[in-house]
């Protein structure tokens, strides 16, 4: 039965033919959908880890308004590097630690996330000379090629002073590991790094800007529609891709919401399809998502 769905992705095409139950779970859960811009920010990333260790790392902060996909990429390319036992020394290998950067600029609690990211237990007395000189030992072992922080603008919670010792940590860190560090956050996680004239310098920045009505997004738009385990082909034109673009401001996450609502839909209904003719009125594609609170 998997054999008729060719308006799907192959791997998808075997779903279609699973209970409603099953492909709704399918739907509402994270899915990777490939796009020109993502691409450009894993090759980036790509390049970063390849880098040698050097005396002054190049580094990298992905930058992007909430809900743009910024930590998709990030987590994509951790799974494209997973970690490894390295068994000529007996020791876990995790080429890409991602840490969650804290509610505010603390060095200490920033450690301890470090720690967790590589299942490390915190020593029993956890002071900040004690956190750093750990990870500073367990992370030589394990070999990181990069050390990606997320939700960087988290930074701006803190003081000036709090933000400076913070951004200070951040450069030793980049110093002693001869890493490159990624960071990862909205406009707010540029202004927080420009604090530091040292570290700024050693930053590129990628923009993942909000969506347009244009090719790329109905490459996009395309790609989703592929993705879906719905049994019948859907029909998503121009117009629909213009009301979902003005509706979800060009977020990603806004606009994917509005499509799996949409897929969830087509399989409640039986139709098994989604027809974008029902978006193209001027609230249609709003109503979908909903009023904010």
């Amino acid at each position: 039965m998997s054999d008729e769905f060719d308006h799907l992705f192959p791997a998808v095409r075997p779903i279609a033919a699973l209970g409603a139950e099953e492909r709704v779970r399918r739907i509402r859960a994270d899915r990777w959908i490939d796009y020109p811009l993502a691409r450009e920010a894993l090759a980036k990333l790509e390049e970063l880890i390849a880098f040698p260790p050097r005396a002054r790392m190049p580094n990298l902060l992905i930058v992007g308004a909430s809900g743009m996909g910024k930590t998709m990429i990030v987590e994509k390319f951790a799974r494209d590097h997973p970690g490894y036992y390295d068994a000529a020394n007996g020791l876990k290998r995790i080429p890409v630690v991602v840490v969650q950067m804290v509610s505010g600029p603390d060095e200490a609690r920033f450690y301890k996330r470090l720690l967790a990211a590589i299942g490390a237990p915190e020593p029993l007395r956890p002071t900040l000379g004690l956190l750093e000189s750990v990870a500073l030992r367990l992370l030589g072992e394990t070999k990181p090629g990069m050390l990606v922080i997320d939700e960087v603008h988290s930074l701006q919670a803190g003081t000036v002073r709090e933000q400076a010792r913070f951004l200070n940590m951040l450069r030793f860190l980049g110093n002693e590991l001869r890493i490159p560090l990624v960071c990862v956050g909205t406009q707010a996680a540029r202004n927080a790094l420009r604090a530091d004239d040292q570290l700024v310098r050693r930053f590129e920045a990628f923009a993942l800007p909000p969506w347009r009505h244009d090719d790329d997004f109905a490459g996009l738009i395309g790609s989703l529609m592929r993705s879906l385990p719905l049994r019948r082909e859907s029909v998503f034109g121009d117009l629909a891709r213009q009301r979902v673009v003005e509706a979800t401001g060009g977020v990603t996450a806004l606009i994917f919401a509005v499509v799996t609502r949409l897929a969830v839909a087509a399989i409640a209904s039986g139709e098994e399809r989604i027809d974008g003719a029902a978006i193209e009125g001027k609230r249609g594609a709003l109503a979908l998502i909903g009023e904010p609170v």
